[in-house]
């Protein structure tokens, strides 16, 4: 790999100065509506119409930038994180080429507060003539309605002195997109979000059914149809524990919370199978471990606050949208 970069630079540097013709850009956005702190992705697409490769390095003939504008409502322009930059050193061009990478937003901009925001994104070369620039994408983050809140405390089997509170607090809320009403689980204390998990949206009348444990974990009963159930529970720190699916069968699937032990347990129903009795709701989502690297989703949850912990969340990229870039 070293050397084939290495050949990119000298044919680069062999080539002149600059580098004339266009450079074809696009971003788009995973959806158009997001609960406040959920994950924004960008999906940012090159087009290398040059003639020549295009490599982005340290050198400084070869460097070059990638950049994001994102303005709230009024057109105040939103800050970048503390340190956070975004890195596309090693990314290669060829003559031609069409290459995507995905950015998450979130870690990079401070898009936290509730607005409707714009954005758009550059990019520069040394060897380029200009800036290019995408078309603008808009999007919004809402606050959700709160419909079921519920404090607990920690259990002694967490360490305690490695936390930085004594309690949790669970939020179901609800907020609209395209129509459609969704629940979203959302974890937190008074000074940091742990995680912000989307549940599923509403079906008809049918509502969610929600316990807690004695370990304080969360569970919850999403009815998908009228007849098919997603089970999921959570740890204190957004962690998923569950996440079954069941249908009705001469009994109906619903939780249990034995009122001396409290354990709670999902009862009846018999296991539903993906593909067969129901549409695979994960079909738009990929694991983290698919479009960041391992690093990079530790850094950002020692960052800051809203970003899920699990050691692999499921995040709704949209249809087509994948990593094709730092495989």
């Amino acid at each position: 790999m070293k050397k084939l970069l290495l050949a990119f630079a000298l044919l680069m540097l062999s080539a002149g100065s600059l580098l004339f013709g266009q450079i074809g850009m696009a971003l788009e956005i995973n959806r158009n509506c997001f609960l406040q702190f959920e994950p924004v992705y960008a999906k940012i697409t090159f087009r290398n119409d040059t003639g020549k490769p295009l490599l982005f390095g340290k050198s400084p003939r070869l460097q070059g930038f990638l950049m994001l504008e994102i303005s709230g409502v009024g057109q105040k322009f939103v800050s970048k994180r503390p340190n956070k930059e975004i890195s596309i050193d090693g990314l290669i061009l060829r003559p031609g080429e069409i290459r995507s990478i995905i950015v998450p937003v979130n870690e990079f901009y401070n898009i936290d507060q509730v607005d409707n925001y714009k954005i758009h994104a550059y990019i520069s070369h040394a060897m380029l003539p200009k800036e290019y620039k995408t078309p603008d994408r808009f999007f919004q983050v809402e606050h959700g309605a709160v419909i079921w809140k519920k404090t607990v405390g920690i259990p002694d089997i967490y360490n305690k002195s490695r936390l930085q509170s004594t309690e949790r607090t669970y939020e179901v809320r609800t907020m609209y997109d395209k129509r459609r009403k969704y629940y979203y689980l959302v974890v937190s204390d008074s000074k940091n979000i742990y995680g912000v998990v989307r549940l599923g949206h509403q079906m008809g009348y049918e509502k969610l059914q929600i316990e807690v444990d004695m370990l304080s974990r969360i569970h919850i009963l999403v009815p998908l149809t009228p007849r098919i159930f997603h089970y999921l529970s959570f740890s204190i720190d957004g962690a998923n524990v569950n996440n079954t699916f069941w249908k009705t069968s001469n009994t109906i699937p619903q939780l249990y919370r034995n009122p001396k032990t409290g354990i709670v347990t999902r009862i009846g129903g018999v296991e539903a199978i993906r593909g067969r009795d129901f549409v695979n709701p994960d079909g738009n989502k990929k694991p983290a471990s698919q479009i960041l690297m391992d690093e990079d989703i530790e850094n950002a949850s020692r960052q800051y606050g809203p970003r899920p912990k699990a050691s692999q969340p499921m995040f709704d990229l949209g249809k087509g949208m994948e990593r094709t870039v730092r495989d």
